[in-house]
């Protein structure tokens, strides 16, 4: 789900919400390893580069990472994003600044046979058109969720002696 409002024509003030998901054939707490360890996000989601940041003067204990995702050709998206709100196994926060600023959280629902990874995101964004920037975070967002469950259904069939 895609929401995108606007007040008075200026950019500033667009807010833009992503509410995704996706089924994986794993147990939670693979996945919550998986998903937790942002620097290396970029070996199964395409279009990802992430490298930390050094940490802040109001926060010099808090984990930073720069990270660009894909967005089109030759575009990426560019931004800071700070870990919270850690929930074992269940999921965790984060705070976005850059080309998107806001909050998002994954977190991680158990079900029949696999884990639902939920991707909820509500933030402002500075630039301009900015429902295709709200278009481009959630594309980037659906390849990382369609990777990571690649990854671990194929970590999970080879786990268990099955061929790839």
């Amino acid at each position: 789900m895609i929401d995108v409002s606007t007040t008075a024509g200026s950019h500033a003030a667009t807010v833009g919400h992503v509410d995704d998901a996706g089924f994986v054939r794993a147990p939670a707490p693979l996945v919550y390893r998986r998903l937790s360890d942002l620097g290396r996000w970029p070996t199964w989601w395409a279009g990802c580069r992430v490298r930390p940041l050094p940490p802040t003067f109001d926060d010099p204990t808090g984990e930073r990472f720069a990270v660009q995702l894909d967005r089109g050709w030759r575009q990426r998206l560019c931004l800071s994003v700070q870990p919270t709100g850690w929930r074992h196994d269940e999921g965790f926060e984060l705070l976005l600044g850059g080309d998107v600023r806001g909050r998002a959280e994954f977190w991680l629902e158990p079900t029949h046979g696999g884990t639902l990874l939920h991707h909820l995101a509500s933030f402002r964004t500075p630039l301009a058109r900015p429902g295709g920037i709200v278009m481009a975070y959630r594309r980037a967002i659906r390849r990382g969720l369609w990777g990571c469950k690649d990854a671990l259904q194929l970590e999970a069939r080879t786990s268990a002696g099955l061929q790839p």
